[in-house]
């Protein structure tokens, strides 16, 4: 019969204590002055013992008495280790799974990585400094503790896990997070994930970092909000590099979140019921926001059909209004004031 070991152990532990006992009884019995003469008695003074409590209540006189004395107390030093180190492993098991995030988060509205490399990084720098909480999923160990040495816990949560196991994405509240952001390796499994993620998760937009331009309409059909490739952003920039190096920086200035107060940057306010601009026009909330607050109108974003229609240096006579996106370009010392007559931060969270 196969017995498990952690049984076995216990099993004649119990058998080594009930002989030990039998022989104590075997020799204090007789004694005068002992004060273990039946089975409780010994079962009493061998729990007071091992537990190191040590009463003094019941003790033996004998020689043989004291021989399993000695072997009870030198067994309690092993039963107090054992205590200690279990207690020990628990607290550091508790610890380690906080570390990799087994515990889950509380995040709403985050922006959530699946996927950590380099270019994972770099975007998560600039929605770091864009103050929007971040929730990144690795498979990689040693990538948890590089991550909260660079980011804020109190801003960013990561989990350690297999993109595989899907039921993970509950610790990231994946289904309240605003945005999902994935970066693989492979643009095959990339969509592999984004077709089981959509099934569980249909709210969370997506936004796919792609190897291979030919993919895009394929990740866009499975559900995928935005497709990004960097070959394509790069050689953009490194054409206007070429002949319009000026504004080449400038646009790679503005795409950077704003670090300082110095710093400007292009972002976006959603026009709510509540904002004074609400179903105004757009020239005069030009000049409004350029005359108050220093900030330059660029765009608008409108919904039609159920699509977003984004208009570029929208011309006089176009009405703001509410649930447009507007988008416009100031320096960090603005943002505050931005968000207070906005009455909301910038983004589409």
């Amino acid at each position: 019969m196969n017995i498990k070991k952690p049984y076995l152990l216990i099993l004649l532990l119990l058998l080594f204590t009930v002989l030990s006992n039998i022989l104590l009884i075997h020799f204090e019995a007789s004694a005068p002055d002992s004060s273990i003469r039946s089975i409780e008695d010994a079962m009493w003074y061998t729990f007071v013992t091992l537990t190191t409590v040590g009463y003094g209540d019941y003790f033996p006189v004998t020689p043989g008495g004291r021989a399993i004395g000695y072997l009870y107390i030198f067994s309690s030093l092993g039963v107090l280790g054992f205590l200690i180190s279990t207690i020990s492993n628990k607290i550091l098991n508790t610890l380690e799974e906080r570390r990799l995030g087994f515990h889950g988060t509380d995040f709403t509205g985050h922006v959530l990585f699946v996927g950590w490399s380099d270019f994972s990084r770099l975007v998560a720098d600039e929605v770091y400094y864009s103050k929007k909480k971040i929730a990144i999923i690795t498979d990689r160990k040693d990538d948890v503790d590089l991550i909260y040495s660079k980011y804020s816990k109190e801003q960013v949560f990561v989990l350690f896990n297999e993109f595989s196991n899907f039921e993970a994405l509950e610790k990231v509240n994946a289904n309240k997070a605003a945005t999902l952001f994935i970066s693989f390796d492979d643009d095959s499994e990339a969509l592999l994930y984004v077709i089981n993620f959509k099934k569980l998760y249909p709210n969370p937009e997506i936004v796919v970092n792609l190897h291979k331009l030919q993919l895009k309409e394929t990740f866009k059909a499975a559900g995928v909000t935005y497709v990004i490739t960097k070959n394509e952003i790069a050689s953009k920039l490194v054409a206007s590099y070429i002949f319009e190096p000026d504004v080449a920086d400038m646009n790679l200035d503005l795409l950077s979140s704003s670090r300082t107060e110095e710093d400007f940057d292009v972002h976006e306010y959603k026009i709510l019921p509540e904002t004074t601009f609400v179903n105004r026009d757009s020239e005069e909330v030009f000049h409004e926001l350029k005359s108050n607050f220093n900030t330059v109108m660029l765009g608008l974003s409108k919904m039609k059909e159920n699509q977003r229609v984004l208009i570029k240096n929208p011309p006089a006579g176009t009405p703001v209004e509410e649930g447009d996106y507007i988008i416009v370009m100031s320096n960090g010392q603005a943002k505050d004031a931005l968000r207070k007559v906005f009455k909301t931060v910038e983004g589409k969270f």
